[in-house]
């Protein structure tokens, strides 16, 4: 078997790595970094710290970080039933998707859909458990329930992820009909990612429908704090989902990881308890930032409502040539369309989740690099570089 080849975006970062004196504008993370300053979460009492590589925790979750998930879900997803029997802590949110997805095989499920594009990461998960993936033309409106039904003729994997990466589009109040209907379906499961919904800046926020996944058998429903809290080294995520999903992933989990490292979701606990807010503001400052700076046609205006990153349409035939320029000859890296599927040409993704001062550096480089890119050759065929 054929080993795979490493991501384009992981080439281009390990090509700057390797040059370490020189001076690199790295643009690649959709990961928000918590603000200068910030007073960061302070441990959880040593002692509990302490026993903690010593001895191993419950498969489900450690009892304290299932207690603060679910008065997070209270606070964060207005959910009135979840409690600890509705959740499952897992090593990061690619982890929960993958054992749930892989659950979903061995009961039958062959097929997922998606939107159009999704995290390649997550079309992988889907391969590796044996279903066949689909991509759709979803808009997040109550026009994709006929599309959907039309898809689901055989046990089916329904994969949202709201707010969107990358295109950052939300929840919208209409969308839970649609959930509702498909997960009340026979043979088809709602996996739904959830693990930037800190991240809603819309007008009319809708929360994360956590209470629908308690009730339903068919709807489950994955997040992690990578993202909502800017903690992606910790490595914790979690599952919400009716009782009985619980109880059949429970020993799933504990065959294939036995428990998740307890000292991490130690740490979960304390910067689950100590919130969000500056991060999330944070992220805020850095969309007015990209508003205020960014020019040229593919800047748009307005933004869409979530996420922590841009979905940005350059205009550029060969987006992986013009990123290897980019890296070359300006010192961006940049996260290209690659990092996704289907593949949609000319795009980046442009992160909001980085201080304003980066992120207008980031712009003014990447729009000179578009203009000694319309330049150097007026067909960018010239001796750029190579990232591999």
């Amino acid at each position: 078997m054929t080993a795979p080849e490493l991501s384009a975006l992981q080439r281009r970062l390990n090509r700057a790595e390797s040059r370490p004196g020189e001076d690199w504008l790295v643009l690649v993370e959709n990961v928000p970094e918590w603000p200068e300053g910030a007073a960061l979460p302070a441990d959880v009492p040593q002692a509990a710290h302490t026993r903690a590589p010593f001895s191993y925790t419950t498969s489900q979750g450690h009892p304290r970080l299932t207690e603060a998930l679910v008065k997070r879900e209270h606070e964060v997803s207005a959910s009135r039933l979840v409690d600890e029997s509705n959740v499952l802590v897992t090593a990061g949110g690619m982890h929960a998707i993958g054992l749930v997805l892989r659950d979903l095989a061995d009961r039958g499920y062959r097929k997922a859909v998606h939107t159009t594009p999704v995290f390649c990461g997550v079309r992988d998960s889907m391969r590796a458990a044996g279903m066949r993936n689909k991509a759709l033309p979803l808009t997040g409106t109550s026009d994709d329930l006929a599309l959907l039904r039309r898809e689901c003729t055989e046990p089916t994997v329904v994969y949202v992820n709201l707010p969107h990466n990358p295109t950052g589009e939300v929840l919208l109040p209409e969308y839970l009909d649609v959930l509702a209907t498909l997960a009340a379906q026979p043979d088809v499961h709602v996996v739904y990612d959830a693990v930037y919904d800190s991240f809603d800046f819309g007008p009319d926020r809708c929360p994360t429908p956590v209470d629908l996944a308690v009730g339903e058998p068919g709807m489950t429903i994955v997040n992690s704090v990578s993202k909502n809290y800017g903690r992606p080294g910790d490595r914790i995520g979690w599952i919400v989902a009716a009782e009985e999903n619980i109880h059949r992933l429970v020993p799933r989990l504990e065959w294939e990881a036995v428990s998740i490292n307890g000292r991490a979701q130690l740490d979960a606990v304390a910067a689950i308890s100590r919130g969000n807010t500056e991060l999330v503001e944070a992220v805020r400052a850095g969309r007015a930032a990209y508003l205020a700076h960014a020019r040229g046609p593919w800047a748009p205006d307005p933004i869409p409502h979530g996420g922590t990153q841009l979905w940005l349409g350059l205009g550029v035939p060969d987006i992986e040539r013009f990123a290897d320029f980019a890296l070359e000859r300006h010192h961006l890296v940049l996260t290209t369309s690659a990092n996704y599927a289907p593949v949609l040409p000319g795009r980046i993704r442009f992160p909001t989740g980085i201080p304003a001062e980066r992120l207008v550096r980031g712009l003014t480089g990447l729009h000179e690099a578009l203009e000694d890119w319309a330049t150097y050759d007026g067909k960018g065929t010239g001796d750029h570089g190579d990232s591999r």
